[in-house]
């Protein structure tokens, strides 16, 4: 995708590299880049992005059958350390995500640096959000931990008490870093309220959808996915089967 744009009638116009394409609605799920896209757009002027990493940690063998979560500390927008059996693994289990501040937008592709500067979009407002985030003792320290969980040969021994909060008897010699696991979730900064926004941000405006902060998570993001239907069925002034919405999801839980 390169370009969209509103044209006179009401329809939305997608460029991309293949060719243009029309559409009546757009949902616009691209991590940080939705930000862009919607800055393109006239939308969303009054944020930028601080963009975070997230990795992770495995076990050497199966040791829960369900996902665990440590307390959540409501100062902190990152998620609470967790642990699940990962089906990619042989459900081994799975410890994390840690987070820490990285220069880049998408975690496993080479680095845009206008793109990258567009989305920080630094300025005086900016700039004071990180000044007050880091006047914060808890989220100083915070920081500093999670940096030093991605040093290689101190990580582990740095993560592992994060882990033994839920499995005590686990070793550093017990779990291993996750390679090529893990991704950017772009924390949207309000430079007018001159504050990190928590959970999750949308614009939404015009049959068009911009979600910037998802969930990672399945149920989240099924939970995302159902509330835009529904606001793309009002737009357009159509019916959402909620009928068989509730038969597809009995089949399933069946």
């Amino acid at each position: 995708m390169t370009e969209i744009k509103r044209e006179s009638s009401g329809v939305y116009l997608l460029r991309t590299e293949n060719g243009a394409f029309h559409a009546k609605t757009v949902v616009v799920n691209a991590g940080a880049y939705s930000l862009l896209f919607a800055q393109s757009m006239g939308y969303g002027t009054s944020y930028a992005i601080l963009p975070i990493g997230g990795s992770f940690f495995f076990t050497r063998e199966k040791l829960l059958d369900a996902k665990v979560y440590t307390m959540q500390n409501p100062k902190l927008p990152f998620a609470a350390i967790h642990a699940d059996p990962d089906c990619t693994q042989a459900w081994n289990t799975r410890f994390g995500p840690t987070a820490f501040a990285l220069p880049k937008l998408e975690r496993y592709h080479s680095l845009h640096i206008k793109d990258l500067f567009h989305a920080l979009n630094i300025d005086k407002e900016v700039t004071k959000v990180y000044l007050n985030l880091f006047k914060d003792t808890t989220i100083r320290r915070y920081i500093l931990k999670n940096f030093l969980e991605e040093v290689p040969m101190m990580g582990k021994e740095v993560f592992i008490h994060d882990a033994q909060k839920i499995i005590p008897s686990l070793k550093v010699s017990d779990i291993t870093f996750a390679e090529g696991y893990g991704g950017m979730r772009p924390q949207i900064i309000d430079k007018e309220k001159h504050e990190l926004l928590l959970g999750e941000a949308k614009i939404a405006d015009k049959g068009i959808i911009f979600n910037m902060t998802p969930s990672p998570g399945a149920t989240s993001s099924l939970a995302i996915a159902y509330s835009d239907a529904l606001a793309l069925c009002d737009y357009l002034d159509i019916a959402f089967d909620h009928a068989k919405h509730e038969r597809m999801i009995q089949t399933r839980q069946a």
